[in-house]
């Protein structure tokens, strides 16, 4: 337990860094295989969002008893056992938490919970709208609107187009230097070719990278890339 903990602090820490690297690898030299990096990048996206809240989500990896509070079944805590979890009672667990929250709408620790809960079992419709419930209590939380961006792709068939785009802009009009927020934006933009904007929001990325770190090169090499399918891009509308 507490070396997972100490991981997740360590994700935390080193975001600015560890939240763009696999973005930039993903980005293809080819043009034709453009559309297949976002998706790549949204799943990232996701599992860094998770990582970001693992003290939450310990509850379903580690100990899932630790979602809600023991049932009053008389079992002592061998009965609630980590290790004697199925995946029946876990769902069970879930299905109970939800249940609580609409009698308690307004548990925001609960609907973030909820929201974990379903994303681990990749129930992501079901999160998105634990995600919806969430953001009417908190609705200016950068954070939350980045991941809740995230999740939102991944129910749309891994695709940042659209709402989960809209949800990052707001994100950045609360902070315009939120890390995964610009390298989500990015890679939104990539997604419609708009490659202008994706090389704008990763250079504003490398404001916070420092110049000796290694990702900087990388960051730099996929920039290079985008800049290159836009001058191809400009050529072909040029014509002959």
């Amino acid at each position: 337990m507490t070396a997972f903990l100490l991981a997740a602090l360590a994700l935390m820490s080193l975001a600015a860094v560890v939240v763009v690297w696999p973005l930039w690898r993903t980005v293809p030299d080819d043009p034709a295989e453009a559309a297949v990096a976002p998706r790549r990048g949204v799943a990232f996206g996701l599992g860094t969002a998770l990582a970001f809240f693992t003290v939450f989500m310990y509850a379903m990896v580690g100990t899932p008893a630790a979602l809600l509070p023991p049932p009053s079944t008389g079992q002592g805590p061998a009965g609630n056992a980590a290790g004697g979890m199925t995946p029946a009672q876990i769902e069970g667990m879930v299905s109970r938490l939800a249940q609580r929250l609409q009698q308690q709408p307004d548990d925001v620790a609960g609907w973030r919970m909820l929201v974990r809960s379903y994303e681990t079992l990749g129930r992501y419709p079901q999160a998105v709208d634990a995600w919806r419930r969430l953001l009417a209590l908190t609705p200016d939380d950068p954070d939350l609107l980045t991941d809740y961006a995230v999740t939102l792709g991944m129910s749309q068939g891994q695709s940042l187009a659209g709402e989960p785009e809209e949800a990052l802009n707001r994100a950045l009009r609360l902070n315009p230097q939120h890390v995964q927020a610009l390298a989500l934006s990015g890679s939104a933009a990539y997604e419609r070719a708009d490659y202008p904007r994706a090389i704008a929001q990763w250079r504003r990325i490398l404001e916070n990278v420092p110049a000796d770190a290694e990702v900087r090169a990388s960051i730099e090499g996929q920039i290079a890339k985008a800049q290159a399918l836009a001058a191809r891009g400009q050529a072909g509308q040029a014509g002959p």
